[in-house]
């Protein structure tokens, strides 16, 4: 979809996976809606694959109301009053507390072996 001037990409819908953003994809483009699939966290260079990670489907605002009812995706007021209703204490998790423990130990490993390294070199 190119980014034309005047033209306001809006998301219609967030997937939790690739595929089922890319299915959706192909259905907008075959009724002529351009759209945009983008990965929400990450991407191949950081996680190495983006199959398992959410992704947002944009597409131009004056085609939104018609997407939403070729994918029968209800609008996003919607959306987010149902996920409210559901669990009001849900809230956006940026970074599991796993994956921060891991990358502080990794980097205090690093730190290590660079002092080790550095004082074996200046002796």
């Amino acid at each position: 979809m190119s980014h034309e001037l005047g033209r306001k990409q809006v998301s219609l819908t967030v997937f939790e996976n690739e595929p089922t953003a890319r299915m959706a994809e192909q259905r907008l483009q075959q009724e002529g809606i351009p759209c945009v699939v983008r990965s929400l966290r990450g991407g191949p260079g950081l996680w190495g694959s983006t199959y398992n990670i959410p992704h947002d489907l944009l597409v131009n605002e004056e085609d939104e109301m018609r997407a939403r009812d070729i994918l029968d995706v209800p609008p996003q007021e919607m959306e987010e009053l149902e996920r409210a209703a559901r669990d009001p204490s849900e809230k956006p998790q940026s970074m599991p507390v796993w994956m921060l423990t891991l990358i502080m130990i990794v980097i205090v490993t690093v730190l290590a072996i660079a002092v080790v390294v550095g004082s074996r070199a200046t002796t």
